[in-house]
């Protein structure tokens, strides 16, 4: 028989699931028992914006972290189109990210950029950081009403937000500053044609360059998102990680000195190069805003200090995640859950 303590993680917007009997079951009946509480998971979902499952030795590898997503009904998304390095583990489990453990990751829901953001994200440890390399967790609710009013303001004309991206070939990509993907990586295939046609069925516009390196403007969206369970209404959108000002002061905070100075080089003298947001009318968006965002979310984010065998599960529109940096192994898994709302 599995029971397991439920508690709200301080200052957190996650409640923790803790084994309290049954902490060495078989993965079978943690799983039925993780499919008998679906219904207590959506709620707690709703209610908190996170679940943490802690203390269940069966709970060890990307086999059982898919099998346990399975159990609660999780439909797991490629991720085609998205912006962070991942390696693909086994079926559609991921690694987290593979950005060097020197960066920090600045809150953020996942995939917020396109139409087709999961719904949920989850996280699996499978070997917590030697040092450093918390998760980070911010309550979007709180965050967008800590947002300047006159800043959020200025969001809502324009018709949307747009990512604008250049991708660069594999070869390049060690050349070009802040955090650059090969289009090859980012459709999956090393055939232009059948990366410019994924890029047209999306319905993004899609421009190569003489370098070889593809301009990609993704889906035009809104900057807020308004959760279809609960009805909030919350900040969704990553400025703040790719405007230029935003990732300068990212650099820096970090300690990544030289790439600051390549990120003011290229915005200096090849601005297309730079991944970045656009209003959809063309309106540049002001440096300053993008850094009272990134201010404001720096501020907000709690971290979470990982267990083996944590299963952290969160609603992708409510609760945004990012990392601080780290040394030392860490290895952390992600799925991608499709609409469940």
């Amino acid at each position: 028989m599995i029971r397991h303590d439920i508690r709200p993680l301080d200052g957190m917007p996650v409640v923790a699931w803790s084994a309290a009997q049954g902490a060495d079951a078989d993965l079978a009946s943690v799983c039925a028992w993780l499919g008998e509480l679906r219904g207590e998971l959506d709620r707690a979902l709703a209610l908190q914006g996170g679940v943490l499952v802690r203390g269940f030795s069966t709970l060890r590898d990307a086999a059982s972290f898919e099998q346990a997503l399975r159990a609660i009904g999780a439909q797991l998304m490629d991720y085609v189109g998205g912006t962070s390095p991942r390696k693909q583990v086994a079926g559609k489990i991921l690694t987290a990210t593979e950005i060097s453990g020197s960066y920090s990751i600045p809150l953020h829901q996942e995939m917020s950029y396109t139409d087709d953001a999961p719904a949920r994200i989850a996280f699996f440890c499978e070997t917590p950081p030697a040092q450093g390399g918390c998760t980070t967790l911010g309550d979007m609710r709180g965050i967008t009403r800590a947002l300047d009013a006159g800043v959020a303001g200025r969001f809502a004309g324009h018709g949307g937000l747009q990512l604008r991206r250049n991708l660069p070939l594999p070869e390049d990509v060690v050349r070009r500053p802040g955090v650059p993907k090969p289009w090859t990586e980012v459709f999956d295939t090393r055939d232009p044609a059948q990366a410019q046609a994924q890029a047209a069925q999306r319905g993004w516009r899609s421009e190569w360059q003489g370098d070889g390196s593809m301009t990609l403007w993704q889906e035009i969206r809104p900057a807020t998102r308004r959760h279809p369970a609960t009805g909030d209404e919350v900040w969704f959108n990553q400025v703040h990680l790719f405007a230029p000002a935003a990732a300068l002061a990212w650099a820096r905070k970090d300690g990544r000195l030289d790439m600051a100075q390549r990120l003011e080089q290229a915005a200096r003298d090849n601005p297309l190069q730079l991944d970045c947001f656009v209003f959809a009318d063309g309106t540049e968006i002001a440096g300053e805003d993008a850094l009272h965002l990134y201010d404001v979310l720096e501020r907000q984010a709690v971290p979470l200090y990982w267990q083996r065998g944590d299963l952290l599960i969160l609603d992708n529109i409510l609760t945004a995640h990012g990392r601080l940096s780290f040394s030392g192994e860490r290895r952390v898994l992600a799925g991608l859950i499709a609409g469940v709302h």
